[in-house]
């Protein structure tokens, strides 16, 4: 006869079996997304004690649940392949209908086929789950959660901190220096020359050069890759900028001390994380109404808001917080506050919540 000992033994043994574990597949050449499954993935480990992983190939798992944070690796592979006893959940951050790119156009057409066998498609803002909605696919299946930001890596440099940046990349001391962080080229391998315009890039160009009237200080900071249309624009009308290639994702920590101001110029994002990352380190975001700046940004509160495709709005939201130092200071200091609750040990507890009622097997 067993006793007590041995049955709590053989109880836990058989809850393990029943338990599902966490599977975030992602494609580690996108750093964004990558850092995403790699902050969700150890929040889940060390907050909920649940096992979770990173991982490229699920497609032979039996009664998971798979977190694709790469759509392209779930549409564009046999999504109906993957075990019925799967709970399949999908990360859709942005992208438009009409967006003449094919690639989104695809993903588009083969959303529809894959929803019956999705549990659940996380966003990151309202837009997107508006354009969702409009597509068809039903409220109960869309989970709104940001993308979160590392506030320990991420805080307000010092005064010793910013000028040690401001020299190291040799920003002069005078100059008003304007960040922008993302990719916004077409490819990953060639210069970028040919833009991707739902990034803004023409907009931003458009932007800088009305600033540039008003301001001859003017230096541009760039990272990442394909930014080649970018600073081909910049020559044209003749702003200085620096372009500093990053080895690994978490450098970009060094960059923004070095900024004044971020401009976020897109006509769609999830994010971007520039956002999350300028609030975080006390840089003042002046924005596009999309993707979550638009839930976020309060005008003249935490940061500056332009409508899509207003150029003159951006650079007068710029020009205002150039003028105005008391609004550069109040934005900044509400932004702190306001980043608090995108912090990744916040934003993995709703993770956490969406899986949960999953997490118990059904054999």
């Amino acid at each position: 006869m067993m006793n007590i000992t041995g049955l709590q033994n053989w109880r836990r043994l058989i809850s393990n079996y029943l338990r599902r574990d966490i599977y975030h597949v992602t494609d580690q050449r996108e750093w964004v997304l990558y850092w995403i499954g790699h902050y969700v993935v150890e929040y889940l480990r060390q907050q909920h004690g649940v096992r979770a992983s990173i991982t490229p190939n699920v497609w032979n798992l039996h009664n998971q649940i798979i977190q694709f944070g790469d759509r392209y690796t779930y549409l564009h592979n046999d999504f109906r392949a993957l075990h019925a006893s799967n709970k399949i959940f999908l990360t859709w951050y942005h992208g438009e209908p009409d967006d003449p790119n094919p690639d989104m156009q695809k993903l588009f057409e083969l959303l529809p086929q894959a929803e019956a066998y999705i549990t659940k498609i996380n966003v990151s803002c309202q837009r997107t789950k508006k354009v969702l909605l409009e597509t068809g696919i039903p409220p109960e299946k869309l989970e709104i959660i940001p993308i979160g930001i590392d506030l320990k890596t991420f805080m307000p440099p010092s005064r010793t901190e910013r000028e040690t940046a401001r020299r190291k990349f040799e920003i002069p001391p005078d100059a008003i220096c304007i960040g922008s962080f993302q990719k916004d080229g077409q490819g990953w391998d060639g210069e970028g020359t040919e833009p991707k315009l739902v990034k803004g890039p023409d907009i931003f160009l458009e932007t800088i050069a009305i600033l540039a009237q008003h301001y001859p200080n003017l230096l541009i900071f760039l990272t990442g890759p394909a930014r080649g249309y970018v600073k081909q624009g910049l020559d044209k009308i003749g702003v200085r900028y620096i372009h500093h290639l990053l080895d690994d994702y978490r450098d970009i920590t060094r960059c923004y001390p070095a900024l004044d101001y971020y401009l976020i110029s897109s006509r769609t994002e999830g994010g971007p994380l520039g956002l999350m990352e300028s609030w975080a380190t006390g840089v003042p975001v002046v924005s596009t109404q999309m993707g979550m700046p638009a839930d976020w940004i309060r005008h003249g509160e935490n940061g500056m808001l332009a409508d899509v495709e207003d150029a003159i709005g951006l650079a007068d939201s710029l020009q205002t917080l150039i003028e105005n130092a008391d609004l550069r200071e109040r934005c900044c200091h509400q932004a702190l506050e306001d980043v608090k609750p995108l912090d990744w040990s916040c934003i993995t507890d709703q993770y956490y919540a969406m899986y949960k009622p999953y997490l118990k097997s059904i054999l």
